[in-house]
């Protein structure tokens, strides 16, 4: 195929295998298979839709269980007959409520296991989508007694640089006594860390700047 052909998704050898992906962090959920129909629904939608092998038709994720998966994004293979969904779950992919239906992990000498490990570097995009909906109740009216982050976006762009130039100050400070090599103070480096991290979340959702394009620039860093 050369660069001005027009690609399309090859279903000349019928269903496409689907892998369903976590938006938040990068979890596999599961694997489905998607038909042409099915892939058009689901671009319709925003909604996953695949193609039961077993059932013989289109079936759209949670229509059942209410766990449906809001697709942010369609990715394909360079061969073109493979995908990948990369969702926002609305709860457990898999029918035994596990977040995830891969869970079993195949040790050396083949025994079978559970495996609980849960990646973490997805957590950015998880408090990003908690502060998001904040700003969203408060721009409706919502009122969140008790809330510290709906308290710090009611507050403004000049109470959230506040507080990061304090958080930004305590790392600093920290991080000089950390030097010194003791746990206690390597671990409030940690601490402050994070504090100064969730602010920034904060002022960039207030900013109304998407967390992915920070990303995106510390990707176009990489050398």
């Amino acid at each position: 195929m050369s660069d001005r052909e027009e690609k399309k998704i090859d279903f000349s050898k019928g269903l496409i295998p689907t892998v369903v992906v976590d938006r938040a962090d990068g979890k596999i959920l599961m694997l489905a298979f998607s038909s042409e129909e099915s892939l058009k629904l689901t671009f319709e939608k925003k909604l996953a839709h695949f193609f039961s092998r077993e059932r013989k038709r289109i079936w759209m994720k949670g229509e059942e269980s209410g766990n449906t998966m809001r697709v942010h994004k369609i990715i394909s293979d360079c061969d073109l007959d493979s995908l990948i969904f990369v969702v926002e779950p609305k709860g457990p992919a898999c029918h035994t409520q596990k977040k995830s239906c891969f869970f079993y992990r195949i040790e050396d000498d083949g025994k079978i296991v559970e495996d609980e490990s849960e990646p973490t570097y997805g957590i950015l995009y998880e408090i990003e989508k908690v502060v998001n909906q904040r700003k969203r109740d408060i721009r409706e009216g919502q009122k969140l007694e008790g809330s510290y982050t709906a308290e710090l976006i009611s507050g403004g762009i000049p109470k959230i640089i506040s507080k990061i130039m304090e958080e930004a100050g305590e790392l600093c400070e920290s991080a000089l006594k950390g030097k010194k090599g003791d746990v206690g103070e390597k671990n409030s480096v940690i601490w402050e860390s994070a504090d100064l991290i969730f602010h920034i979340i904060v002022l960039l959702s207030a900013l109304d700047i998407p967390l992915e394009k920070v990303m995106k620039e510390l990707l176009s860093r990489r050398k």
